[in-house]
């Protein structure tokens, strides 16, 4: 990786190059995967900066010619998890088992993000109601899978688990998503 620089030394031109180039490239992507996560705009821009924070200081240790995006989502998915991990004991109300829903109360974030209404309304109010009721791990997974449509390889690589272990996600991420979409569905038609 390099002599580690000090603080008071200038960055790099090639660091800053790099990562001018990713967040030109990668920035809206990564977003809208950090707002998929999260749910909100607020969380979704702050795990995006620190994940181009992280970008800009281990810039050397990404291998060219493999999936940049892969890299990043790698970055955010750990940064979102450690965040939820110190935000555990912070609330009352524990973070959902992997095939527990996971419910906001009914509300919806403030934010509105251009992708996210594109997929409502392209995916129809149930399901897109659905997949915000999924746990973070879920939604990510069924995210990379069917939206991103990202190998099982490449899903495992950003989750940082095996190939089996996303297939047995995947599987009961799509069981549970079915069921609520099947219960919006009914509560939409009531």
């Amino acid at each position: 990786m390099g002599v580690p620089r000090k603080p008071s030394e200038p960055p790099s031109r090639e660091a800053a190059e790099f990562l001018e180039r990713a967040m030109e490239q990668y920035g809206k992507a990564t977003y809208n995967f950090a707002y998929r996560l999260t749910g909100n705009e607020a969380d979704a821009r702050d795990l995006t900066q620190e994940a181009f924070i992280r970008v800009y200081r281990a810039w050397r240790s990404f291998v060219p010619g493999t999936s940049f995006l892969s890299w990043i989502y790698r970055i955010v998915t750990n940064l979102h998890r450690d965040e939820l991990r110190r935000q555990k004991g912070r609330f009352q109300e524990e973070i959902p088992e992997d095939n527990a829903p996971q419910e906001y109360g009914g509300s919806k974030p403030l934010a509105v993000d251009p992708v996210e209404d594109y997929m409502a309304e392209q995916l129809g109010g149930p399901l897109a109601k659905a997949l915000s009721l999924l746990s973070t791990e879920q939604r990510q997974v069924i995210v990379l899978a069917d939206i991103e449509e990202y190998s099982y390889q490449e899903i495992a690589d950003i989750m940082g688990c095996s190939i089996g272990t996303v297939r047995s996600r995947l599987h009961r991420a799509r069981a549970l998503l079915r069921r609520l979409v099947l219960r919006e569905q009914q509560q939409a038609q009531s």
